[in-house]
């Protein structure tokens, strides 16, 4: 994968395609219609992982991308969101003809900031596994979601406490290598959703400090060599 083509992949904020497979498809009993639906991201293609479908007061779980309403025959008011996404209204006709729903929603960051979670993720997990590699870009979103710390990817990964970065890093200079496909891969599907920490925000391997307080919080997960913990 090429970087230039994620960042063209922005241009499409939203698609959304309606598939016609037929009057009698879909269509369940009582009138009442089965529309399946699809969400992925825009600067990945990547599915969604957890999102929410919002139609009239009634809401419908997305997982794993999918998504499926079941409503009578009429025109609709439809909302999608998700984790990292800007939320998308739009009107639906539900009617016989109408049973599948493609989406594509964009991401709340800019290529820059994407770039940057690519970069800190190759700088603090180069060398652990794929899911290690979610995690640690995990990590840095929760810290975007939490009140406690910023609430930009370049605030959290550039954000200094007591005169020290968050990151080392970013002191030592490690953060301006270029991200490589496999951590870019890592950040987008964090950026979808995933997140393997179960809510850490933060992260240490054991055999590389001693500090007292990232040691001093719950571990959630081990991954490789990484432990992750909730602050």
């Amino acid at each position: 994968m090429q970087k230039n083509s994620y960042r063209g992949a922005f241009l499409a904020a939203l698609i959304i395609t309606f598939v016609s497979l037929g009057a009698a498809a879909g269509v369940l009993a009582a009138g009442t219609l089965s529309i399946e639906g699809y969400v992925d991201c825009a600067e990945s293609n990547v599915p969604l992982n957890h999102g929410t479908v919002f139609v009239d007061g009634k809401e419908f779980p997305i997982e794993q991308g999918h998504f499926r309403l079941e409503l009578p025959p009429g025109q609709y008011s439809l909302t999608i969101t998700g984790a990292y996404r800007e939320p998308k209204t739009f009107a639906l006709e539900a009617g016989q003809n109408t049973d599948k729903l493609y989406i594509t929603l964009g991401s709340r960051f800019s290529p820059e900031e994407i770039d940057l979670l690519a970069r800190i993720t190759r700088a603090e997990a180069e060398g652990e596994s794929h899911q290690g590699q979610v995690a640690v870009a995990a990590t840095v979103l929760n810290r975007v979601r939490s009140p406690r710390y910023p609430n930009t990817i370049s605030e959290v990964v550039y954000q200094r406490l007591s005169g020290r970065y968050q990151y080392s890093p970013v002191a030592d200079g490690r953060i301006n290598l270029a991200a490589t496909p496999a951590t870019y891969e890592a950040a987008f599907e964090a950026l979808a959703g995933a997140d393997p920490t179960y809510g850490a925000t933060g992260f240490f391997n054991p055999a590389k400090t001693r500090d007292r307080w990232v040691r001093s919080h719950p571990v959630t997960t081990v991954i490789g060599n990484h432990r992750f913990f909730k602050y």
